[in-house]
């Protein structure tokens, strides 16, 4: 196959061609342009989708070894006497990635839809085009520096989306917009720089950078890091994973997120929460699960440790906010725990500290916490998207988002009041909502391995409920005040991301098998690995 006629080429195209050609055009028609490249864009992943689904049917997306879909071509190929540096276009989609692939399509283009009255809109929607390019490179690219590439290249767009179009409010003497997308953009570089060193040292050790060789010639040995002795395994993850827990956000590494989100733009809230966060997650299973299952294995404890505790700081921190669209921003820390305490449950040994009854650990709980933590990586992004469109209707309007200032405001916006009511009901956990499965699935099996810190975990289900609802009786019940008398309900064009993203969390909610299904084809395989390396 070659690079034009691989529809993978094409998902990384057509949003850069997208954000290039909006220059070509007057204002008016360039809002369109972008429009119709980003569902271009979604139409293309969801053709994909159904390609594979009628070919090999809904267990039949593949894993790592068995891409439903893939581009392989020679990219550098450097010769410097003994030594050979290579590096491979490898682009690739399977159960674990496709859904990823998806969500990204569709919030960016509901972005591009909720920027429409942006100002120098011409250069916003280039920008969320790049931006969406980078992102769908980091979850295609199957050769490790191929996909440190794309890591840093989804940094641009996104610093300049939120360092040009962010708030002006001032904050530590600079305009927020500007001390925000420097914190965002140093934290991540942090976290890079550790990435790149782990992979420099994968490579060097083994030989190789696809991803497939990868898997099946783990990186082994020891070494001694001032004077302690350490696996190869176990240092490899842990510098990989700095990049990774900078951006889930984890303990202590979070401190980015808040700022970010209160600065930053409505659209690129939504995708900030919805799809970049998940660039972490992700990054977790696909090269910490699948490249470091030992390194994983002996870290799994102190994982679980820092799950619970972004779970309950995250929750906590929620009840003391008084900007909305900050408690939403500290519920992801939240939220994102939850995938942390399953990829811990999956890969624990089940006999070190807080263990459960379940000896040793069992394969089918493991792959449950691990399906559940990559469901929740998709739920996650529709809901939490939802809440920030929300939110960004309000704003738009009131130029606040303080919750005390507001009251009684459904009576002026009922529509909007039963959306945001609706959202914050599937982020809470509500049965029937795309945000219960994945916490079931995580909870039931989690609590088998890590008995103490997943029962802590569930307790701060009670904070989530408290914040959520305490928000929304605030905001949009109680006693009406006068002066939002004037507030119009949310018009038909904001109707339609809400509508598109209600609709999915239904869905996901009442018939989860198929997304459910298809993330165990790629899962299976990574546990039937780990699992030989963690015992």
């Amino acid at each position: 196959m070659s690079f034009f006629t691989s529809d993978l080429t094409w998902i990384l195209l057509l949003p850069v061609i997208g954000g290039v050609g909006v220059y070509v055009f007057p204002t008016k028609a360039a809002r369109w342009w972008a429009l119709a490249f980003s569902a271009a864009t979604f139409v293309l992943s969801m053709w994909i989708f159904f390609r594979i689904l009628n070919t090999s049917g809904i267990s039949g997306f593949g894993d790592l070894n068995h891409l439903a879909d893939q581009v392989k071509l020679n990219w550098i190929n450097l010769q410097a006497g003994s030594s050979r540096f290579t590096v491979q276009y490898f682009l690739g989609v399977d159960g674990l990635s496709l859904p990823m692939v998806i969500l990204n399509a569709l919030l960016t283009m509901l972005a591009v839809i909720g920027g429409w009255q942006k100002k120098r809109v011409k250069d916003y929607m280039a920008m969320m085009l790049f931006l969406e390019a980078g992102v769908m490179g980091v979850f295609m690219a199957l050769d490790i520096f191929l996909f440190f590439l794309m890591w840093e290249v989804e940094l641009a767009p996104m610093f300049i989306l939120i360092g040009v179009w962010g708030s002006d409010a001032i904050k530590h003497g600079v305009p927020g917009r500007v001390y925000s997308a420097w914190k965002f953009l140093l934290y991540t570089f942090f976290g890079s720089v550790f990435m790149l060193a782990g992979f420099i040292l994968l490579y060097f050790n083994i030989g190789s950078s696809d991803m497939q060789y990868l898997s099946t010639h783990l990186i082994g040995g020891t070494t001694s890091i001032f004077g302690i002795g350490v696996t190869l395994q176990l240092l490899t993850f842990l510098l990989v994973f700095m990049a990774f827990a900078v951006k889930i956000p984890m303990f202590p590494f979070h401190t980015w997120l808040p700022d970010a989100h209160t600065d930053a733009p409505t659209e690129v809230s939504v995708l900030l929460a919805g799809v970049l966060l998940k660039m972490g997650a992700y990054g977790l299973i696909r090269f910490c699960f699948t490249l470091f299952p030992g390194g994983l294995g002996q870290f799994a404890g102190w994982l679980a440790v820092i799950a619970v505790i972004n779970i309950l700081y995250g929750a906590a921190i929620c009840l003391v906010q008084r900007d909305m669209k900050k408690l939403i921003a500290y519920s992801s820390v939240s939220h994102m725990g939850i995938i942390l305490l399953g990829v811990a449950a999956a890969a624990g040994a089940g006999n070190g500290m807080f263990t459960g009854a379940l000896a040793g650990g069992d394969q089918a709980f493991r792959q449950v916490a691990l399906t559940g933590a990559t469901l929740q990586m998709f739920s996650h992004g529709i809901i939490t998207g939802m809440l920030f469109f929300c939110v960004g209707v309000i704003y738009d309007l009131a130029h606040t988002r303080e919750i005390a200032v507001f009251g009684g405001i459904a009576k002026r916006m009922p529509m909007l009041g039963t959306l945001f009511t609706f959202a914050a009901m599937a982020s809470l956990g509500l049965p029937g909502l795309a945000g219960f499965v994945a916490e079931y699935m995580v909870f039931t099996s989690s609590f088998r391995v890590w008995t103490i810190p997943t029962l802590i975990a569930v307790f701060t289900m009670i904070l989530t409920a408290s914040y959520l609802l305490w928000m929304i009786k605030r905001v949009f019940f109680g006693p009406f005040k006068q002066k939002w008398n004037w507030l119009p309900d949310v018009s038909a064009r904001e109707l339609v991301p809400l509508f598109a993203l209600a609709g999915l969390i239904v869905f996901v909610g009442v018939y989860p098998a198929p997304l459910i299904n298809m993330i165990s084809s790629s899962i299976t395989p990574i546990i039937h690995t780990a699992v030989t390396m963690i015992k």
